[in-house]
């Protein structure tokens, strides 16, 4: 039970993590108009190459190490203090690297600075350290009480298209205070241990492995809106972040698992038991499998009336734009699972990063070639073929450990459950009324239908949830 439930605090907290430009997107996007959000994404992400450089592969490195020493105190504390002093240094040197290069931006120079408070924010997260100890709820608990305060201040204070830099302000400054609050409950996990007992630089090159997979992961999720506001200008780029923004949220809902399941596996491996990482592995597949093809049908079912309704009718060009970039949530959820699972807690950071770098080159190549053609969708393709690459690269290295038959055994019906579920649902969106008490009946309804067809094709993943009903049942 207690995989399950930090399963649903790791989900809580990366929802949380995008939960501000969702849930008040209605609001800014209409507010801040498609050229204000075209610069918030742009300069948020030229901020985010610093964050990465600043936070190297530390998030997913620590989450494991600390995994690795979860019943050793000293271990711990060690490693905390050694991984902490390293985060610290590449911080320093990525904030004085970012100040540099703004003298060289010819727009926006103060809005460029005021993102500049996420890479300070980096400095201070220690949210890795509670994931490895699987202590998800002090880290959730405290960023949704930042996160609702901030939510509330926006609609307070951000009234005109000219308070683009207190939306900005509110963003960078809500990631700094939830990174601050989970300082104090660190005591009482760690002791402390003398400097001269560290060895900072061990930890380097294992970091660099995993530093690299990141940041090529972030650069072509950043690129795309760098090269759609440079090939295309800054409303072609405020189209496709509103687009990224619900499929990244949606996503999150099955990539979020591999937060849950890394500090788990890595213990499994510590302890040797091969069997039961494999058998855990396949079982987290079929919950990936089942939670993303009914996003996926979902998103379809509602794309061209929902993007409109949601984000105000400038914003009609989203809805095709996000009925093509929900394919990409299975191959999402495929590559959490083999890679941010699988390989990083058997500690095969190498081909985890190899399949990253992969990724990134196909998606150069294909913005370059696409984004001049086809401007958001040019992205959008390129962004679906990019995981697309990722996903196929983990499928091969992982071929003698994971048959194609093993990854994809049953994934037929929750196809059929997705399709199942995308018919009626187009059908009911297009006769039904635009709200948002008929958004919830079609939510409800595509859940019911999804439901009992996978309980008529008896999916893999009844099996799998079917001893936690029975035991909430029984409490």
């Amino acid at each position: 039970m207690k995989l399950i439930k930090n399963m649903i605090y790791s989900t809580s907290y990366q929802i949380l993590a995008l939960i501000l430009p969702l849930v008040t997107a209605p609001y800014v996007s209409r507010i801040l108009e498609p050229k204000g959000i075209g610069i918030f994404s742009v300069t948020t992400a030229y901020a985010t190459y610093f964050v990465l450089l600043g936070g190297l592969g530390i998030t997913l490195y620590g989450n494991r190490e600390i995994a690795y020493a979860f019943s050793d105190i000293r271990e711990r504390s060690k490693l905390f203090f050694e991984i902490n002093s390293l985060r610290a240094i590449s911080t320093l040197a990525s904030f004085l690297l970012f100040v540099v290069s703004i003298f060289f931006q010819a727009h926006y120079q103060n809005l460029f600075l005021l993102q500049g408070i996420l890479i300070i924010a980096t400095a201070f997260d220690i949210s890795w350290f509670f994931m490895g100890m699987e202590n998800f709820k002090v880290v959730v608990v405290r960023n949704t009480i930042i996160r609702m305060i901030t939510v509330v201040l926006t609609f307070v204070l951000v009234r005109t298209a000219h308070d683009l830099w207190i939306y900005i302000l509110l963003v960078v400054l809500s990631q700094l205070l939830s990174n601050l609050s989970l300082w104090p409950f660190l005591r009482k996990n760690i002791i402390f241990v003398s400097p001269k007992e560290w060895n900072i630089l061990k930890h380097l090159k294992p970091i660099v492995w995993l530093f690299l997979p990141q940041i090529a992961t972030q650069i072509y999720l950043s690129l795309n809106k760098n090269m759609l506001g440079a090939l295309d200008g800054m409303t072609a780029a405020g189209y496709f972040n509103q687009s990224d923004t619900i499929i990244r949220v949606s996503f999150t809902l099955v990539s979020s698992f591999g937060a849950a399941f890394l500090p788990r596996l890595s213990t499994m491996h510590a302890q040797g038991k091969r069997q039961a990482v494999h058998d855990l592995t396949l079982k987290s597949l079929d919950l990936s499998y089942a939670i993303s093809f009914l996003i996926i049908a979902g998103i379809m079912g509602v794309s061209h009336t929902f993007a409109p309704f949601f984000f105000g009718k400038q914003y009609n060009q989203v809805s095709n734009l996000m009925f093509i970039q929900a394919i990409m949530i299975i191959f999402v959820a495929i590559a959490s699972v083999l890679g941010n699972q699988y390989l990083l807690s058997a500690r095969r950071t190498k081909e985890f990063a190899i399949s990253s770098l992969c990724g990134l080159v196909v998606n150069v190549f294909l913005n370059l070639l696409l984004i001049p053609q086809m401007g958001a969708m040019g992205a959008v393709i390129s962004t679906v073929c990019t995981e697309i690459a990722t996903t196929s690269y983990q499928l091969w290295v992982l071929r003698k450990t994971f048959s194609l038959r093993e990854v994809f055994s049953g994934i037929w019906k929750y196809m059929v459950g997705g399709l199942a579920v995308f018919v009626p649902l187009y059908v009911l969106n297009n006769k039904m009324p635009i709200s948002i008490l008929n958004y919830f009946i079609q939510t409800m309804i595509a859940i019911m239908i999804y439901v009992v067809v996978l309980f008529i094709l008896r999916a893999p993943v009844n099996t799998i949830v079917a001893p936690y009903i029975k035991k909430l049942i029984k409490k």
